[in-house]
């Protein structure tokens, strides 16, 4: 917990260091300095500050931020902007809790994302068994209407992931073939965050005896760029991407798609 709070107390120092040099119009070249000294000072001990919240806000992500000053220098400004920095009142603690429910309340937006392009694509959106089974090409979502029980046992779809109940977000038909879609959106590392890549892992690792049923796992937010690129992680973004590429290799039905690549899907389908 200590080093949690010194480096918080780190952030907010070199902020209102910056903040002060832009209000008096000093040299741009000495307030660069302490945009690296904000650089450095953002690490594995920076997620529970106030600005690192503010970060996920920004649908942006921690070590991206550190590793490119001129997009740190935007959010710092808009951070100014939009945030009270001070030493004494406590507001900023309290935005820090409504910035990471913000990230939260985005756990959706991936799932609606998915809605809006293949309703741009001419699939529309069914609530009922009937109404999904008498058209060519249509989207349902899973819930209590149209359950994993449903198309398990009128569909013929296995699903069989290791919680027997898990249930997935949408199902897309389009004639014969069935699309099993799962959907997240995830800007930072972390236990909770982990959790949902291993979800996704599981699905495009399932099975399924009809070629006409496919599996997508569909990752948006910062955190897929980062995911699907070489450039940063450790050890465990290293697994992460061999689970993807050895799942993807023994199911050639399955997808792992960012918002382009499920374009592409639904064009190629």
């Amino acid at each position: 917990m200590a080093e949690y709070i010194k480096n918080t107390r780190q952030i907010k120092c070199i902020l209102i260091t910056i903040r002060t040099l832009l209000d008096k119009k000093e040299d741009p070249k000495i307030i660069d300095k302490y945009y690296v000294a904000l650089s450095d000072a953002l690490s594995r001990f920076s997620n529970c500050s106030e600005f690192a919240c503010f970060i996920n806000a920004c649908d942006s992500f921690l070590d991206y931020v550190k590793k490119d000053i001129q997009l740190l220098k935007e959010i710092t400004q808009r951070y100014f902007k939009k945030r009270l920095l001070n030493d004494i009142v406590p507001e900023e603690w309290v935005q820090a809790i409504l910035d990471s429910s913000s990230s939260r309340k985005k756990g959706q937006s991936g799932e609606k994302k998915l809605l809006d392009i293949l309703k741009n694509a001419g699939f529309n959106q069914v609530s009922s068994r009937s109404d999904f089974e008498n058209r060519k090409k249509c989207v349902a979502k899973f819930s209590k209407e149209f359950s994993i029980k449903t198309a398990r046992e009128k569909l013929c779809i296995e699903i069989a992931t290791k919680k027997r109940d898990k249930k997935l977000d949408l199902i897309v038909k389009n004639e014969k073939k069935l699309l099993l879609c799962e959907a997240k959106h995830i800007n930072t590392s972390g236990g909770e965050q982990d959790k949902q890549i291993a979800e996704l892992i599981e699905i495009i690792g399932l099975k399924e005896k009809n070629e006409n049923i496919m599996y997508v796992a569909f990752l948006d937010g910062t955190y897929s760029n980062v995911l699907l690129g070489c450039d940063i992680g450790g050890e465990k973004l290293r697994k992460q991407r061999e689970e993807i590429k050895r799942n993807l290799g023994n199911h050639p039905s399955s997808f792992w798609v960012n918002t382009a690549g499920f374009n592409a899907l639904i064009e190629d389908l």
